[in-house]
């Protein structure tokens, strides 16, 4: 019982922690965790949601908007494409250039964002243009109510990008 009581204040604590995550804070075996969040989701105390391959845990009653902006700033390159794309809509050339990432990357990261519902895809001609279906009010304060040291790095990241935008032209 102490062990569930130390996982459920870790999910408390980190909303939307991945199931790889939550086992190496806590340094539990992967089977011994799956069987206390199985008793944890069977009690109604957690539920948990799946994209892609990563499973991202919650507890009970936590609000919808945040769980889908959780997972989405769950990767290093879909915050930069968040962060990004707060600044107004981009093309996909146009974040994979910012960003130094390869086309099909972007292309796939888009395709989660797109699932979560976080952002919005209309082509013009051949290019695809990406805007935020998100206030980025309501993105900023996800983050820093639940990711306060995501939030400390994403600055660091806006300067880095607009200090490197600023040196291209």
């Amino acid at each position: 019982m102490e062990r569930r009581n130390e996982i459920l204040k870790t999910i408390m604590q980190k909303p939307g922690i991945t199931f790889r995550e939550l086992a190496r804070e806590l340094g539990i075996g992967i089977g011994d965790l799956q069987y206390h969040l199985r008793k944890l989701e069977k009690d109604g105390v957690v539920f948990s949601k799946k994209l892609g391959k990563r499973r991202y845990i919650f507890p009970q009653g936590f609000e919808e908007e945040a769980q889908k902006l959780l997972i989405a700033i769950s990767t290093e390159s879909r915050r930069k494409i968040l962060l990004l794309l707060m600044e107004g809509p981009l093309s996909q050339g146009e974040i994979a250039s910012l960003l130094k990432l390869s086309q099909p990357t972007v292309s796939y990261h888009m395709g989660e964002l797109k699932k979560l519902g976080i952002v919005r895809a209309e082509e013009r001609g051949r290019s695809v243009i990406y805007s935020l279906e998100y206030d980025p009010e309501t993105i900023a304060r996800v983050i820093k109510d639940y990711r306060p040291s995501i939030w400390e790095s994403l600055a660091d990241s806006l300067i880095d990008l607009l200090t490197g935008i600023g040196d291209e032209e």
